[in-house]
């Protein structure tokens, strides 16, 4: 994403000790802004010999975002602070790196750092982080992040006012009071009935948790989150096949902030977005709905929940517009359109390609503030699909997002070392 705020961070990672003596000692991803390093520390080995105390006999890594247009900072920073092994100059063919800009990091290791590297595809890599890294036993202590309180309530609260509207248009035309005992017997079949019933009821926090899970379930859709969002369908077998391609995400969301926001980059305007308030920029359903009128005479906006955006940044064509928001409002209604582009993208392409789980990652999903706003999306969407037929999918959000081809980068070269060490 352009003009992320990198800031000096890192992550301290444990993994298995042999995982983490891979003689190169880092695993890069090269994104179109972002670079993403996982590295053995100087500061906690020594020539491949832990030197740090830390409780425990495992592998230490470290994950930290770098600037991808740095490229020398990012040479000079691996050749101070990566334990990288004298091996590592002899015994490979040729390490793997990753990601967009790959390519331009290649001529720089060889002539600095005297080490001899390719490129690996981003969907070997992504194949192997999710299979090799973590659905494997290499990472057994990660969990997916969990969902939002906020996004679940959200979620929940717009299907149960869709569910009344729906109900209270069907009682106007067929007699009635309008209850959900009532609506229950209007739908066929039974099963959806009980699901109202279900939605209804104190159990519905529990019934929307279990659109989440621990588990990846193949094949599955990776929507990575990035510049632009990739969808790709992962398989069990280790193929994969092109879902889709959204070119609207991080780029998008940086470019039009620094236009209309004057943020200066993501951090600035995630914090705008935080702030702000979409429903000044965005026309909701409220807005729309007419009253005093007969159940002949309402539009189909009376059936959304009020909560729910009739049109993404309308306010804005209003005349008076420009003196009832700021620029913290226009932040945060620019944040809502971008999720809800992925959002719809990522439900119409499961269902086409007929997947049960979405696997989300990516630079961009790394804010609290957009996997909320993205999954309040995705929740209302997966909560409604069982009233017409369909199952729930199940969304997975990953720990450490962004990093998920630095880590199947590393699993390919603790491969390969493997294998050397083998013959």
């Amino acid at each position: 994403m352009a003009g992320v705020d990198l800031g000096t961070e890192e992550v301290l990672l444990r993994v298995p000790k042999d995982v983490a003596l891979v003689p190169l000692g880092f695993a890069i991803d090269s994104g179109g802004s972002v670079t993403k390093l996982l590295y053995r520390s100087k500061e906690d080995y020594e020539n491949g010999i832990r030197i740090a105390n830390v409780g425990h006999d495992d592998g230490i890594l470290r994950l930290r975002h770098l600037a991808t247009e740095d490229c020398d900072e990012i040479v000079k920073f691996l050749q101070d602070h990566c334990d990288m092994l004298e091996t590592a100059k002899t015994e490979s063919e040729g390490w793997f790196l990753t990601g967009l800009k790959a390519r331009l990091f290649r001529k720089k290791m060889e002539d600095t750092m005297k080490i001899k590297v390719k490129t690996l595809s981003e969907m070997v890599a992504i194949s192997s982080g999710l299979k090799g890294f973590y659905s494997a036993a290499l990472l057994p202590e990660l969990r997916p992040l969990s969902l939002s309180e906020e996004a679940v309530e959200h979620a929940l609260g717009s299907t149960r006012d869709f569910l009344r509207m729906m109900n209270s248009a069907a009682a106007a035309q067929t007699g009635g009071d309008g209850s959900f005992d009532e609506l229950k017997d209007r739908i066929d079949p039974v099963a959806v009935g009980q699901y109202v019933m279900k939605l209804m009821s104190t159990d519905a926090l529990t019934l929307t948790r279990e659109l989440s899970d621990d588990v990846i379930e193949w094949p599955c859709l990776n929507v990575i989150c990035g510049s632009a969002a990739g969808m790709i369908v992962m398989k069990d077998s280790g193929g994969f096949e092109i879902g889709s391609f959204l070119p609207i995400a991080g780029k998008t969301f940086v470019g039009f902030g620094r236009l209309l926001c004057g943020a200066k980059d993501f951090a600035e305007l995630v914090e705008m977005a935080a702030r702000g308030d979409s429903r000044k920029v965005d026309v909701m359903a409220s807005d729309m709905k007419v009253t005093g009128v007969t159940a002949e005479e309402a539009d189909w906006y009376s059936s959304l929940p009020d909560s729910l955006v009739a049109y993404s940044m309308g306010k804005l064509a209003e005349n008076a517009a420009s003196e009832s928001f700021s620029k913290d409002d226009l932040a945060a209604g620019l944040l809502n359109v971008i999720c809800c582009a992925i959002a719809k993208m990522a439900v119409a392409v499961a269902r086409q390609t007929k997947v049960k789980c979405v696997v989300f990652d990516g630079s961009l999903v790394n804010s609290a503030l957009v996997r909320c706003t993205l999954q309040k999306w995705l929740l209302f969407d997966s909560l409604i699909q069982p009233l017409i037929g369909e199952q729930s999918l199940k969304w997975i959000f990953l720990p450490y997002p962004g990093f998920i081809c630095a880590f199947g980068t590393w699993y390919q070269n603790w491969e390969m070392y493997k294998g050397q060490a083998e013959k």
